[in-house]
């Protein structure tokens, strides 16, 4: 599993960014959170999302060109 980072708001131009790689589910999980605790809000533009290896980052700079 690895963490990374979403739009918050839905981005079309966002890049998605890996925070940590090769991360077990349940330690991620709780990473996560204590991310959302700690920093997490409406307000913020962006968020952590905890997915599987196999991931493809969205790239909307990419995609909009």
């Amino acid at each position: 599993m690895k963490i990374v980072t979403r739009s918050n708001f839905g981005l079309d131009y966002y890049k998605e960014t890996v925070v940590a790689e090769n991360v077990n589910e349940y330690y991620g999980t709780e990473m996560v959170e204590a991310w959302h605790k700690q920093y997490g809000s409406e307000n913020n533009s962006e968020y952590l999302d905890l997915v599987e290896d196999d991931y493809e980052l969205y790239d909307g700079e990419k995609e909009l060109i």
